[in-house]
């Protein structure tokens, strides 16, 4: 039996892609856009070409492949929903709507569902505390965040009714290198690779903003533990993360470069969305802790050190 990873050529799900195969299981990724993995996975990860829109393609590989889990790790994020939300609610909705449909028919005893903290809104709406699984998600402030809410209605609407697992994880702001193109993250992946080639960058939010953060190796982890964890106990799990203040990863990056040169638009719009966030539901489940924000940014310093034929650097308290 093998792991079916819708959108595994993306961000997130090349990663988890990777735990996977490092956990010796077989993975099938299915994607609109091809990639070419390491031939080390020759024989592990087999790759089909396949849009989700379409009930058809996600019927055609469920039938061609014997498989024991989905993970749905494929949407348009909230740049691409807001420019053209018709994608954005065939994509986020109707293409995860046929994943469980198709899911049903085919037996596959768990969907995992990535959903994100943009489907809370915004943290004013839950006052200055923790946010938790249990409270009910309210105002979102983009197409995006309205689309996963929709989409989790409808994953416990098919675990209730057919018995099948449908977990759902909350993921808060992923950063890492790999983001440069896509998401509100992707300064995190400009800061690094421009301290550690010495070139100057400009972060297009405020530096005072707070966010909920997690990195993608973390969150990859997250979502391969749930897939592989014999028994869930829940439904919904926060990622959770470390909340931070954006200028906190330039200040750690400073520690290391202290001539870096970090500026901000202290003019933008804070992101709406919930940054004190309770991970410790799935913490507790999957017995994993997220690392802090020093470490993580480290490890994505050294990534691009790494590249350059650098030594890695040492990270300091």
């Amino acid at each position: 039996m093998g792991i079916l990873v819708i959108g595994g050529t993306g961000f997130i799900g090349y990663k988890v892609v990777e735990k996977l195969v490092s956990r010796k299981q077989k993975v099938i990724v299915m994607s609109r856009r091809p990639r070419v993995f390491p031939e080390e996975y020759a024989g592990k990860v087999e790759s089909v070409t396949g849009d989700i829109r379409l009930f058809s393609d996600v019927m055609r590989v469920l039938k061609d492949f014997k498989i024991d889990s989905i993970i749905n790790i494929a949407y348009a994020l909230t740049a691409e929903g807001e420019a053209n939300p018709l994608v954005a609610i065939q994509v986020n909705c109707l293409g995860a709507c046929n994943i469980f449909e198709a899911a049903r028919i085919s037996n596959i005893k768990r969907v995992i569902f990535c959903s994100s903290i943009a489907a809370n809104g915004n943290q004013e709406c839950y006052g200055d505390r923790l946010v938790t699984e249990e409270d009910i998600l309210m105002k979102p402030a983009f197409l995006y965040g309205a689309t996963k809410m929709l989409t989790e209605f409808v994953a416990s609407r098919y675990e209730k009714k057919y018995g099948m697992e449908a977990p759902i994880l909350r993921i808060s702001c992923v950063y890492g290198l790999g983001r440069e193109e896509r998401g509100l993250t992707a300064w995190t992946s400009e800061i690094t690779s421009s301290v550690v080639r010495g070139k100057s960058v400009f972060i297009p939010v405020p530096s005072e903003m707070p966010a909920s953060f997690i990195s993608i190796t973390d969150v990859a982890e997250q979502i391969a533990r749930i897939c592989l964890l014999e028994k869930l106990r829940y439904q919904v799990y926060n990622s959770g993360g470390c909340t931070a203040k954006v200028k906190e990863f330039s200040d750690i990056a400073k520690r290391y470069y202290p001539d870096a040169d970090i500026k901000y638009d202290e003019n933008a719009p804070a992101w709406p969305y919930v940054y004190k966030i309770d991970g410790s539901r799935i913490a507790n489940e999957i017995n994993y802790e997220v690392r802090d924000l020093n470490s993580a940014l480290v490890e994505m310093l050294n990534q691009e050190r790494h590249s350059l034929g650098r030594k890695p650097l040492k990270i300091e308290d």
